[in-house]
């Protein structure tokens, strides 16, 4: 007869080790980050000055690490990871996902071109 409670504790330990992220819409988004969450631009520095989403730390696609964001964030802090139309920033949380990163992962699915496209609130430093 096959032990459930060895099944199940099986499968709960698996678990600990399937890490992944979550794409947020624009609404949950802003949510995520009243709530806290600390705001990663991947994209490169011409476009982050262009237009970026206020208190948001750049951290280029070519930069990212899970040491380089645990430097940023010892507080283990959850993240939201943006670029422009959420390609970079999907290599990006898979990137830290590869490099054992264990704090949450939200990523905004659309990136900052939605964000804007939804009225969000940005930064210019032109």
């Amino acid at each position: 007869m096959v032990n459930i409670k060895k099944l199940f504790d099986k499968f709960v330990n698996r678990l600990k080790y399937m890490k992944s992220y979550t794409s947020l819409n624009i609404k949950d988004s802003a949510n995520s980050i009243k709530l806290g969450a600390l705001i990663v631009d991947v994209r490169e520095k011409d476009e982050y000055i262009l237009a970026h989403i206020e208190n948001s730390i750049l951290i280029p696609l070519s930069e990212i690490s899970a040491d380089r964001i645990r430097q940023i964030n010892p507080q283990n802090k959850t993240i939201i990871i943006h670029c422009a139309a959420g390609i970079r920033s999907k290599k990006a949380a898979n990137i830290l996902l590869s490099q054992n990163y264990n704090s949450e992962i939200l990523e905004i699915d659309k990136g900052i071109n939605e964000w804007i496209k939804s009225n969000q609130p940005i930064v210019s430093e032109i």
